[in-house]
């Protein structure tokens, strides 16, 4: 996969989860309640980002000063949060709760969202732009 690639598809991701959120957060809040509150469910939460880290790690890890960079920090902070969920799950539990608990997180989270996926989509979609 190229990073042209990469980025869209985690434009695509932050997009709809921006989107989403800003448009139906009930919805939202429902997901983030079963997450802290079914172990299967934490459990899978766990596994997706770990394995998801993982590949990108494994076939991304390229440190180098362009914004191909940022595909690489993505992948170690979705692996390290794989293994937060897995091995602290009541650490992120009460980070989770305490997060949902503030009205203000939610429009704060659907505002990066949308904003990362504006600018991955740039870099994605638009990769030869002088902007990015």
């Amino acid at each position: 996969m190229s990073d042209a690639q990469i980025f869209q598809v985690f434009s695509l991701m932050y997009l709809s989860i921006g989107i989403g959120i800003a448009v139906n957060p009930e919805f939202y809040k429902t997901i983030f309640s079963d997450f802290v509150e079914r172990p299967a469910v934490l459990y899978l939460g766990g596994m997706m980002p770990l394995i998801v880290g993982y590949l990108i790690v494994a076939f991304h890890n390229t440190w180098t000063a362009d914004l191909s960079v940022i595909i690489t920090v993505l992948g170690w902070l979705a692996l390290i949060k794989g293994v937060l969920i897995l091995v602290k799950p009541k650490l992120m539990i009460a980070m989770t709760k305490g997060l949902v608990e503030k009205k203000k997180f939610m429009k704060i989270e659907a505002i990066v969202a949308i904003v990362l996926g504006v600018v991955f989509a740039g870099l994605g979609f638009c990769p030869k732009s002088p902007v990015f």
